[in-house]
């Protein structure tokens, strides 16, 4: 059957989303005529909803045109970037850390708090708290499995997470609305929309334990209880023969990265141990790739520093087990350690959208954060 056309409301809210990521990207204050340009909307149709948004705060008058001629100036409107805030959590097992930003993106604020056990909420509010901001909206990134109805199912690394609703607790708290959703997804998330253009990729996250998540079409995919790519949940999967309760060990201890310097520098031995790292875990990765089949994966976590002493051996053993050609492309992750976070950001602008500009479902501002992170 063909589609039911949008009605009203919904054009509204698609030309006022329209003109507020015109507005918020361009930075400068534009006239009428630039905006009706930009956005292919007629020029009553942007004053229309012009009109609208500055009664939310987020688009403000500028001072008119300078007028070549006898005519009136032409008006012109700009996004104001101070009209708004949202913050980003990243739970770790140690540290809470926290990133706000304008609502165009640039970044005002960071701070870090240790982690607790005996109130999980608190360090998130102190985080804010030594950020001096108040946020309209906040994404969290948790390491922890997510139930379908929100709530932590199962956390390995903060235990004190489990069976919290903390969107809603939290949200409670602050006063503002507040989304949660699993650290590996949201870095995968902040991936894909920092990378060149791909419909998929998968994210496979290299640090003291292996993680994966698979973004379809701009968006993570979960499945029907939000365990897609969680493969540490199969009961006595292990990544690799040394694992630990998930996590990884080497011949030089828990963390990998002499193993992966010594490797670099040409040690024989060293290159081994990593060619054969890289063997164990490639028939798990490929089962994923061939059920997907993405374009791109991309090698994120501590580990990837490594660079293509790691990403070499890890291109040549999935290759080795995958009857296609072209493979998926074996790329490093453009966030070692702030992935999370900046995908933490992204789900708060989306999920207070209509707090933050009074339209719903307008874009993060991927690009800027990332800039400004640099």
């Amino acid at each position: 059957m063909p589609a039911a056309p949008p009605t009203t409301s919904a054009v509204r809210r698609a030309n006022a989303r329209d003109c507020v990521v015109v507005l918020r990207e361009s930075g400068d204050p534009l006239t009428l005529a630039e905006l009706a340009a930009a956005t292919e909307l007629s020029r009553p149709t942007v004053a229309a909803v012009l009109e609208d948004l500055q009664s939310t705060g987020i688009v403000t008058p500028a001072p008119a045109a300078a007028s070549g001629g006898a005519g009136r100036p032409a008006r012109r409107f700009g996004f104001d970037p101070s009209a708004a805030s949202v913050a980003a959590l990243d739970i770790g097992a140690r540290t809470v850390r926290c990133l706000v930003t304008d609502a165009a993106g640039s970044v005002v604020a960071r701070s870090a708090v240790p982690t607790t056990v005996t109130d999980p909420l608190a360090p998130l509010q102190r985080a804010l708290e030594e950020t001096g901001t108040a946020p309209d909206a906040v994404g969290v990134a948790v390491p922890g499995i997510l139930t379908p109805e929100g709530r932590i199912g199962r956390s390995l690394v903060v235990p004190g997470l489990d069976g919290l609703d903390l969107g809603a607790d939290l949200s409670e708290r602050l006063g503002c609305p507040v989304a949660v959703e699993n650290d590996i997804k949201l870095a995968a998330l902040a991936e894909h929309h920092l990378a060149p253009p791909a419909h998929s990729i998968v994210l496979l996250e290299l640090g003291h334990r292996i993680s994966l998540a698979v973004v379809v079409g701009g968006q993570i995919l979960q499945g029907a209880h939000r365990l897609a790519g969680e493969i540490g949940s199969q009961r006595g999967m292990r990544w690799t023969e040394t694992s630990v309760r998930g996590r990884l060990t080497w011949s030089t201890g828990d963390d990998g990265r002499e193993l992966l310097e010594r490797a670099a520098a040409g040690d024989t031995a060293a290159v081994r141990e990593v060619e054969e790292f890289c063997a164990q875990i490639a028939p798990r990765l490929a089962g994923v790739l061939l059920t997907v089949d993405p374009e791109r994966i991309v090698v994120g976590g501590g580990l990837s520093r490594a660079g293509e002493t790691l990403l070499a051996p890890l291109r040549r053993a999935v290759g080795r087990l995958l009857m296609i050609d072209p493979a998926p492309e074996v790329v490093p992750a453009n966030l070692t350690t702030d992935g999370a976070l900046v995908g933490a950001l992204g789900l708060g602008f989306t999920h207070g959208s209509t707090r933050l500009t009074g339209v719903p479902d307008v874009p993060a501002p991927w690009r800027r954060v990332h800039e400004t992170l640099l």
